[in-house]
């Protein structure tokens, strides 16, 4: 005999499961991708014995699989959860009790319908009937089987709950996939319901041919939306990783400043393992402040200072839930900062005025009778004077990229001219030229005047006998740049490569704190800087970002060059 549409239905759902577990076999690597194998390959089973069990006559054999299938349902319920927990990232929890708590009443209902179909304590009666589909079991549910049944649709909702929340609290990229996960989980669910109401008839096989339907809309996911190629369970695995692996302390308090969680890194900075759960009260108060509003703020705890700040946390709503509380070990940092201040104190007073000793000795031997004395005295002179000046050099440097102050609008060509015109004067064998259209732009006078006093002034003194020195500014790419070109011989390579590298080495290292300066002195402003030595000269670039900072002229809006020779 010709079989029915609901059985050629119900194979052809069977090969679309079969496929989807050959797929998740694939990706078998991937979280979540074993429990989804597993899951079709077990509906596959389920829709096998259904299948098989329309084909017999009513009778014992007819009803011991009517309660194998049933019983398979509620595991495959059991399954579809687990995927979920490895799917969202949280299969930690499948290892533990409560996942087993969870799953107990499942597994013990289908325990007694592979037993005992007819007389589980779920069902109060049962009849088999023949139709044209095939021979159907039709199940009277007792109290304990309401019960089961309402434990089903709270497992379900669970479910989808999280992976609802899930993809809310993380990216976009899982929204498509988890729909259409979501929708074939709710075809299924809401079929089964159906059965319950007897639609379209008593002991119909609705859910075993809904999942077909649920096939192919897991079909989609997998194909269309890179289900198991792409999981938020990575996001959420590596999330929770970097929060356990972090160098930094980390607490998360509730509103009510409850410490809700904390990594191993602030148990061991705090030495107290039994933070969760506490007021962070008592903390803020070690800390030295009332409130998680007075942070940031630096405290000592077992002869080691630490920096604790506070970031809020909020809900999808934008209103605060609580607050993520870091603490960094800042023990080097300040006591590097403490080398740093006796070093420049000794390098601002002690070094620079011994300078000062050895060149009023050096200039006396200048005019010593002795010609050897006096070649001698010259050479400590200058070497004197060198010193002096990467002392008073080091002192500006810490002086003003420590405390730049805030920044303003600049008339640039005014800034240039005020730089360049006294370098002019001090080198009037030289010949500077400035090109800069009259315009203002938002930066910091006080770095960007340091820099590109330091850049002109290395091109006078290291470009020859009579240097021809050009500074000029360009707008491109929402940036400007200031250049300074010379015609000397270019700067060496070997001054420029620790500049790059941002580092200096035994065998890398500039001989001066010059181009240093122009590197720390642009990093200060956000900005870049491009040294480039060419047979010409070189070449100094100061990339400033500027958005929308030109000033149009009060005309036509165009600009005019402000050529001007600044020194011959």
């Amino acid at each position: 005999m010709f079989p029915s549409w609901t059985v050629i239905g119900l194979l052809l759902t069977d090969v679309f499961l079969l496929t989807l577990a050959g797929i998740a076999w694939r990706f078998r690597t991937k979280p979540g991708a074993k429990l989804f194998g597993l899951l079709q390959i077990l509906s596959a089973v389920w829709v096998g014995v259904t299948v098989l069990g329309l084909s017999q006559s009513p009778g014992s054999t007819r009803l011991r699989l009517w309660g194998v299938g049933t019983g398979l349902s509620l595991l495959v319920i059991v399954f579809w959860f687990g995927f979920i927990l490895d799917y969202t990232g949280r299969n930690q929890w499948l290892s533990s009790w409560s996942f087993g708590l969870a799953s107990l009443p499942l597994v013990s209902g289908a325990a007694l319908y592979f037993v005992a179909p007819a007389a589980s304590p779920i069902v109060d009666q049962v009849t088999q009937t023949t139709t044209p589909t095939g021979t159907v079991v039709e199940a009277t549910i007792g109290p304990i089987g309401l019960v089961l049944a309402a434990y089903v649709y709270l497992v379900f909702l669970v479910g989808l709950g999280l992976v609802a929340k899930t993809v809310i609290e993380g990216s976009n990229l899982f929204v498509g996939q988890a729909l259409a996960f979501g929708l074939g989980s709710m075809v299924t669910t809401v079929a089964s319901f159906l059965v319950i109401l007897e639609i379209p008839s008593a002991g119909y096989p609705l859910t075993q041919v809904a999942l077909g339907v649920q096939a192919v809309l897991w079909g989609y996911a997998v194909f269309g939306q890179q289900f198991l190629r792409v999981v938020p369970a990575v996001a959420t695995i590596g999330e929770r990783a970097v929060f356990d692996d972090l160098d930094n302390g980390v607490l998360v308090v509730e509103d009510d400043t409850t410490i809700t969680r904390a990594n191993p890194q602030a148990r061991a900075y705090l030495g107290d393992d039994d933070l969760v759960g506490q007021s962070a009260d008592l903390l803020l108060e070690r800390m030295g402040v009332s409130a998680l509003a007075d942070l940031p703020t630096r405290f000592q705890h077992r002869g080691r200072t630490y920096q604790a700040t506070a970031s809020p946390i909020t809900n999808w709503r934008g209103e605060s839930v609580g607050h993520a509380l870091a603490i960094q070990d800042v023990t080097p940092l300040v006591r590097r900062q403490q080398r740093l201040q006796v070093l420049n104190r000794i390098l601002r007073h002690n070094v620079r005025n011994n300078m000062t000793v050895s060149l009023g000795i050096a200039e006396r031997c200048q005019h010593h009778d002795d010609t050897d004395v006096a070649s001698m005295g010259e050479t400590l002179a200058e070497r004197s004077r060198d010193m002096t000046t990467i002392c008073e050099k080091a002192v500006e440097i810490d002086r003003t990229l420590n405390d730049p102050g805030p920044t303003q609008r600049v008339d640039l060509d005014t800034l240039v001219e005020d730089v360049v015109s006294p370098l002019a004067e001090q080198h009037s064998e030289a010949t500077v030229r400035t090109a800069i259209e009259p315009e203002t732009v938002e930066t910091n006078a006080q770095v960007l005047s340091l820099v590109l006093r330091e850049a002109v002034e290395n091109a006078l003194e290291h470009a020859g006998t009579a240097p021809e020195v050009t500074v000029t500014a360009s707008r491109a790419d929402g940036k400007l740049d200031l250049i300074v070109r010379d015609d000397g011989p270019g700067i060496p390579r070997s001054e420029v490569e620790p500049i790059i590298a941002g580092e200096e080495t035994a065998l890398d290292h500039a001989s001066s704190l010059g181009l240093w300066l122009v590197s720390w002195g642009t990093q200060s402003l956000g900005s870049e800087v491009d040294i480039d030595a060419t047979r010409t000269g070189s070449e100094v670039t100061v990339s400033i970002p500027t958005g929308e900072n030109r000033q149009e002229t009060p005309d036509s809006g165009a600009t005019t060059s402000n050529q001007s020779d600044v020194g011959t």
